[in-house]
Protein backbone atom coordinates (compact mmCIF):
# COMPACT_ATOMS: atom_id res chain seq x y z
CA UNK A 1 0.00 0.00 0.00
CA UNK A 2 2.75 2.33 0.87
CA UNK A 3 4.49 1.62 -2.57
CA UNK A 4 1.21 2.08 -4.30
CA UNK A 5 0.80 5.74 -2.50
CA UNK A 6 4.17 7.11 -3.13
CA UNK A 7 4.48 5.81 -6.70
CA UNK A 8 0.76 7.12 -7.58
CA UNK A 9 2.06 10.51 -5.97
CA UNK A 10 4.95 10.49 -7.48
CA UNK A 11 4.29 9.06 -11.05
CA UNK A 12 1.40 11.39 -11.40
CA UNK A 13 2.44 15.06 -12.18
CA UNK A 14 4.51 13.04 -15.00
CA UNK A 15 1.79 11.60 -16.48
CA UNK A 16 -0.99 14.32 -16.83
CA UNK A 17 -1.64 14.78 -20.85
CA UNK A 18 -1.72 18.77 -20.29
CA UNK A 19 1.46 18.42 -18.53
CA UNK A 20 3.02 16.39 -21.20
CA UNK A 21 2.22 18.25 -23.88
CA UNK A 22 3.20 21.89 -22.62
CA UNK A 23 7.01 19.81 -21.83
CA UNK A 24 6.67 18.74 -25.35
CA UNK A 25 5.57 22.31 -26.99
CA UNK A 26 8.90 23.66 -24.77
CA UNK A 27 10.98 20.95 -26.09
CA UNK A 28 10.14 21.35 -29.75
CA UNK A 29 10.41 25.18 -29.46
CA UNK A 30 13.63 24.43 -28.44
CA UNK A 31 14.45 22.40 -31.00
CA UNK A 32 12.94 24.73 -33.68
CA UNK A 33 13.94 27.78 -32.55
CA UNK A 34 17.69 27.65 -30.72
CA UNK A 35 18.80 24.79 -32.38
CA UNK A 36 17.44 25.46 -35.85
CA UNK A 37 15.65 22.01 -36.43
CA UNK A 38 12.78 22.76 -38.93
CA UNK A 39 12.04 19.09 -39.39
CA UNK A 40 10.05 19.49 -36.30
CA UNK A 41 7.95 21.87 -37.32
CA UNK A 42 4.63 19.30 -38.32
CA UNK A 43 5.23 17.22 -34.67
CA UNK A 44 5.15 20.61 -33.22
CA UNK A 45 2.23 22.06 -34.87
CA UNK A 46 0.22 18.57 -34.19
CA UNK A 47 1.08 19.12 -30.37
CA UNK A 48 -0.08 22.71 -30.63
CA UNK A 49 -3.33 21.70 -32.00
CA UNK A 50 -4.09 19.48 -29.56
CA UNK A 51 -3.19 21.45 -26.61
CA UNK A 52 -4.88 24.66 -28.10
CA UNK A 53 -8.33 22.43 -28.48
CA UNK A 54 -7.63 20.76 -24.93
CA UNK A 55 -7.17 24.39 -23.76
CA UNK A 56 -10.26 26.06 -25.64
CA UNK A 57 -12.60 23.60 -25.90
CA UNK A 58 -14.60 21.99 -22.24
CA UNK A 59 -12.99 18.09 -23.75
CA UNK A 60 -12.69 17.26 -20.17
CA UNK A 61 -15.86 18.76 -18.94
CA UNK A 62 -17.96 16.71 -21.58
CA UNK A 63 -15.95 13.42 -21.23
CA UNK A 64 -16.48 13.87 -17.41
CA UNK A 65 -20.07 14.62 -17.71
CA UNK A 66 -20.49 11.36 -20.43
CA UNK A 67 -18.54 8.77 -19.05
CA UNK A 68 -18.40 9.19 -15.29
CA UNK A 69 -21.11 11.24 -14.39
CA UNK A 70 -24.17 10.46 -16.69
CA UNK A 71 -25.35 6.98 -14.83
CA UNK A 72 -25.95 8.59 -11.04
CA UNK A 73 -28.08 11.82 -12.79
CA UNK A 74 -31.23 10.02 -11.28
CA UNK A 75 -30.42 8.02 -8.43
CA UNK A 76 -32.69 7.54 -5.98
CA UNK A 77 -32.17 7.79 -1.97
CA UNK A 78 -32.90 4.24 -0.36
CA UNK A 79 -35.98 3.68 1.89
CA UNK A 80 -33.84 2.61 4.75
CA UNK A 81 -30.01 3.11 5.60
CA UNK A 82 -27.81 2.77 8.40
CA UNK A 83 -24.55 5.07 7.85
CA UNK A 84 -24.08 7.83 5.13
CA UNK A 85 -20.27 7.09 3.87
CA UNK A 86 -18.61 10.52 3.38
CA UNK A 87 -14.77 10.72 1.87
CA UNK A 88 -13.19 13.52 2.20
CA UNK A 89 -11.72 15.82 -0.99
CA UNK A 90 -14.75 17.89 -1.38
CA UNK A 91 -17.00 19.95 1.13
CA UNK A 92 -20.00 19.54 -0.82
CA UNK A 93 -19.84 16.30 0.23
CA UNK A 94 -20.46 16.94 3.73
CA UNK A 95 -23.04 19.41 3.10
CA UNK A 96 -24.93 17.14 1.10
CA UNK A 97 -24.91 14.10 4.26
CA UNK A 98 -26.19 16.44 6.66
CA UNK A 99 -29.01 17.12 4.23
CA UNK A 100 -29.64 13.55 3.53
CA UNK A 101 -29.22 12.43 7.17
CA UNK A 102 -31.58 14.86 8.05
CA UNK A 103 -34.17 13.69 5.64
CA UNK A 104 -34.23 10.40 7.26
CA UNK A 105 -35.24 10.00 11.00
CA UNK A 106 -32.69 11.96 12.77
CA UNK A 107 -31.47 9.27 15.41
CA UNK A 108 -31.57 6.78 12.99
CA UNK A 109 -28.30 7.52 10.61
CA UNK A 110 -25.21 7.67 11.54
CA UNK A 111 -22.62 9.74 9.32
CA UNK A 112 -19.11 8.11 8.95
CA UNK A 113 -16.84 10.75 7.44
CA UNK A 114 -12.92 9.63 6.35
CA UNK A 115 -10.20 12.20 6.61
CA UNK A 116 -6.90 12.55 5.36
CA UNK A 117 -3.95 14.08 3.97
CA UNK A 118 -2.77 12.74 0.30
CA UNK A 119 0.16 15.41 0.59
CA UNK A 120 3.61 13.39 0.38
CA UNK A 121 5.46 15.32 3.16
CA UNK A 122 2.00 15.48 5.61
CA UNK A 123 4.41 16.85 8.83
CA UNK A 124 4.69 20.16 6.64
CA UNK A 125 1.17 20.49 4.91
CA UNK A 126 -1.83 21.26 6.44
CA UNK A 127 -5.40 19.22 5.24
CA UNK A 128 -7.35 22.49 5.58
CA UNK A 129 -10.58 21.03 3.63
CA UNK A 130 -10.47 17.90 5.79
CA UNK A 131 -10.14 19.96 9.00
CA UNK A 132 -13.11 22.63 7.47
CA UNK A 133 -15.30 19.27 7.09
CA UNK A 134 -15.21 18.12 10.49
CA UNK A 135 -15.38 21.53 11.97
CA UNK A 136 -18.90 21.76 9.98
CA UNK A 137 -20.01 18.65 10.98
CA UNK A 138 -18.79 18.78 14.86
CA UNK A 139 -20.94 22.53 14.48
CA UNK A 140 -23.69 20.99 12.56
CA UNK A 141 -27.31 20.66 14.73
CA UNK A 142 -26.28 16.70 14.50
CA UNK A 143 -25.73 14.65 17.71
CA UNK A 144 -22.16 14.14 18.12
CA UNK A 145 -22.83 9.91 18.53
CA UNK A 146 -23.98 9.93 14.98
CA UNK A 147 -20.41 11.34 13.77
CA UNK A 148 -17.83 8.54 13.11
CA UNK A 149 -14.33 10.03 12.39
CA UNK A 150 -12.95 7.27 10.51
CA UNK A 151 -8.20 7.51 11.14
CA UNK A 152 -6.50 9.35 8.30
CA UNK A 153 -6.58 7.61 5.14
CA UNK A 154 -3.81 9.65 2.34
CA UNK A 155 -6.19 8.42 -0.37
CA UNK A 156 -9.19 7.01 -1.74
CA UNK A 157 -8.24 3.42 -1.66
CA UNK A 158 -7.21 3.57 2.06
CA UNK A 159 -10.47 5.35 2.87
CA UNK A 160 -12.45 2.40 1.90
CA UNK A 161 -9.46 0.33 3.93
CA UNK A 162 -10.20 2.21 7.21
CA UNK A 163 -14.21 1.77 6.49
CA UNK A 164 -13.44 -2.09 6.46
CA UNK A 165 -12.54 -2.33 9.44
CA UNK A 166 -14.65 -0.06 10.88
CA UNK A 167 -17.44 -2.65 9.37
CA UNK A 168 -16.25 -5.83 10.37
CA UNK A 169 -17.35 -4.78 13.86
CA UNK A 170 -20.58 -3.84 12.39
CA UNK A 171 -21.67 -6.13 9.95
CA UNK A 172 -25.32 -6.38 7.61
CA UNK A 173 -25.73 -2.52 7.83
CA UNK A 174 -26.97 -0.56 4.75
CA UNK A 175 -24.54 2.14 3.40
CA UNK A 176 -24.96 5.07 1.29
CA UNK A 177 -21.71 6.19 -0.25
CA UNK A 178 -22.20 10.16 -0.60
CA UNK A 179 -18.94 11.83 -3.27
CA UNK A 180 -19.11 13.43 -6.02
CA UNK A 181 -20.84 12.25 -9.16
CA UNK A 182 -17.26 11.68 -10.80
CA UNK A 183 -15.43 10.19 -8.34
CA UNK A 184 -18.61 7.74 -8.02
CA UNK A 185 -17.38 4.96 -10.42
CA UNK A 186 -13.80 4.51 -9.12
CA UNK A 187 -15.38 4.45 -5.22
CA UNK A 188 -17.74 1.96 -5.80
CA UNK A 189 -14.91 0.11 -7.92
CA UNK A 190 -12.70 0.26 -4.99
CA UNK A 191 -15.85 -0.70 -2.39
CA UNK A 192 -16.23 -3.80 -4.64
CA UNK A 193 -12.99 -4.47 -4.02
CA UNK A 194 -13.05 -4.61 -0.16
CA UNK A 195 -16.29 -6.34 -0.72
CA UNK A 196 -18.23 -3.33 0.65
CA UNK A 197 -21.74 -3.29 -0.42
CA UNK A 198 -23.40 0.12 -0.48
CA UNK A 199 -25.32 2.44 -2.91
CA UNK A 200 -23.95 5.86 -4.34
CA UNK A 201 -25.80 9.41 -4.47
CA UNK A 202 -23.71 11.56 -5.95
CA UNK A 203 -22.94 14.92 -4.04
CA UNK A 204 -22.50 17.18 -6.99
CA UNK A 205 -21.74 17.31 -10.79
CA UNK A 206 -18.76 19.10 -13.05
CA UNK A 207 -21.76 18.67 -15.63
CA UNK A 208 -24.87 20.50 -14.32
CA UNK A 209 -27.37 20.38 -17.73
CA UNK A 210 -27.30 18.00 -20.53
CA UNK A 211 -28.31 20.56 -22.99
CA UNK A 212 -25.45 22.39 -25.38
CA UNK A 213 -25.63 26.32 -26.01
CA UNK A 214 -23.58 28.36 -28.19
CA UNK A 215 -23.87 31.57 -26.07
CA UNK A 216 -23.08 29.85 -22.99
CA UNK A 217 -20.05 28.12 -24.08
CA UNK A 218 -18.49 31.30 -24.90
CA UNK A 219 -19.63 32.88 -21.87
CA UNK A 220 -17.87 30.08 -19.91
CA UNK A 221 -14.48 29.40 -21.80
CA UNK A 222 -11.94 29.56 -19.23
CA UNK A 223 -8.28 27.68 -20.56
CA UNK A 224 -7.23 26.76 -16.62
CA UNK A 225 -10.79 25.05 -16.07
CA UNK A 226 -10.70 22.99 -19.23
CA UNK A 227 -7.01 22.03 -18.55
CA UNK A 228 -8.36 21.24 -15.19
CA UNK A 229 -11.47 18.84 -16.09
CA UNK A 230 -9.12 17.11 -18.75
CA UNK A 231 -6.67 16.27 -15.53
CA UNK A 232 -9.33 14.95 -13.74
CA UNK A 233 -10.88 12.86 -16.51
CA UNK A 234 -7.51 11.20 -16.87
CA UNK A 235 -6.77 11.08 -13.39
CA UNK A 236 -10.28 9.20 -12.72
CA UNK A 237 -10.11 6.95 -15.26
CA UNK A 238 -6.16 5.94 -14.30
CA UNK A 239 -7.63 5.27 -11.04
CA UNK A 240 -10.55 3.15 -12.17
CA UNK A 241 -8.47 0.96 -14.38
CA UNK A 242 -5.39 0.66 -11.72
CA UNK A 243 -8.36 -0.07 -8.87
CA UNK A 244 -9.74 -2.54 -11.12
CA UNK A 245 -6.06 -4.33 -12.62
CA UNK A 246 -4.36 -4.11 -8.94
CA UNK A 247 -6.42 -4.69 -6.06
Amino acid sequence: MNLYFYASKIITPLLLPTNILFFLLILFVYLIVWKNKNKFKKIFFIFFIIFSSISLLPAGKGLIGHLLEKEYRNNQLPNNIDYIFVPSGDFKRVGKAIKIKNYYSPNKVKIIYSSGNAYLDPVNSKDFESALDQAVLMNSNIDKKDIIILPNARNTIENFKQLKIFLSENKNKKILLVTSAFHMKRSLVIAEKNAIKMQGYPSSFVVRQNSFSFINFYQGIDVQKNLYYFNIFFKEIMGIFLAKVML
